[in-house]
């Protein structure tokens, strides 16, 4: 999958056009510091085994698209670094924005992995000020299949042999301190995931339930959230995990409309004041 694959549907789906009421600034963080109070900023993270260098090349499009707009690709947890495990990346994440001193709405994009980080990161962020939320590719529900990075981590041909296995690998102590074990949710193996998986379960309201309604709180502080995805993804499978869709225990599908969570998570009520929206690139 091409890095810049997300760089056609975020057009096509106008996303950016939810961009339109970020202010014309006329410095970048790198050189001038944080925007004023009232600016809108455009914050950028990236997803598994990539660096904010690729996230740059939206950040460049929406600049060029919207002349003066403040963007900064979020500099955490590059290349290998990005497999710590995703609590740990969700609280820093949390620190590491705090520190930008970023007084006005910020317009979060997320790709892949660096989504559900960032909306872990907002649910449990009492005091954020992110206003839009865009996913690019995210595996809100996790994913059930190896994605495709052996260039980049020396799997060889082993995918197919870890797919049958990898249950056993994740759910433990030790597999959680991988970011790839935080993501993977075994549709038929779902007692084995909410005990050991907490990162990704304690995220949808399946355990940890104490936590949910500041979670639900936090979240729906949001005015609007964009998810996209498509079948020609080839990572996140299946591809309606960016929907907050899953496989049951019988992989059939279940949209996020009748997932056990639409509700308490808040979903349900982003959805029915129409704060979801969703774009699914289907070739």
């Amino acid at each position: 999958m091409e890095k810049s694959w997300y760089l056609f549907p975020l057009t096509l789906c106008t996303a950016l056009l939810i961009l339109t009421g970020v202010s014309r600034l006329s410095h970048r963080l790198s050189t001038s510091g944080p925007p004023d109070e009232m600016a809108n900023a455009v914050l950028l993270f990236h997803g598994l085994m990539d660096n904010y260098k690729t996230m740059e090349i939206m950040a460049g499009k929406i600049e060029r698209d919207f002349p003066g707009t403040y963007t900064h690709s979020i500099k955490l947890y590059p290349d290998r670094l990005s497999l710590i495990s995703l609590p740990v990346q969700s609280e820093n994440l949390i620190k590491y924005i705090e520190k930008l001193n970023l007084h006005g709405p910020i317009t979060f994009i997320g790709h892949s992995q660096g989504a559900l980080v960032g909306r872990h990161a907002l649910q449990n962020w009492d005091n954020h000020n992110i206003t839009k939320f865009i996913s690019l590719a995210g595996p809100h529900m996790g994913v059930t299949k190896v994605p495709p990075i052996k260039g980049s981590i020396g799997l060889g041909g082993y995918e197919n042999f870890l797919n049958d296995t990898i249950a056993e690998i994740c759910y433990n102590a030790a597999g959680q301190e991988i970011s790839l074990c935080n993501l993977w949710n075994d549709p038929t193996k779902q007692t084995m995931y909410k005990k050991n998986n907490k990162f990704l379960s304690s995220s949808l309201c399946q355990t940890q339930r104490k936590k949910c309604k500041g979670q639900s709180d936090n979240l729906l502080k949001i005015e609007k959230m964009v998810l996209i995805g498509g079948p020609q993804d080839g990572t996140v499978y299946p591809f309606e995990s960016t929907l907050f869709g899953y496989f049951d225990k019988n992989w059939s599908i279940v949209p996020r409309q009748n997932q056990t969570f639409y509700k308490d998570l808040g979903l349900k009520k982003l959805d029915k004041s129409n704060r979801i929206v969703e774009c699914i690139k289907v070739s």
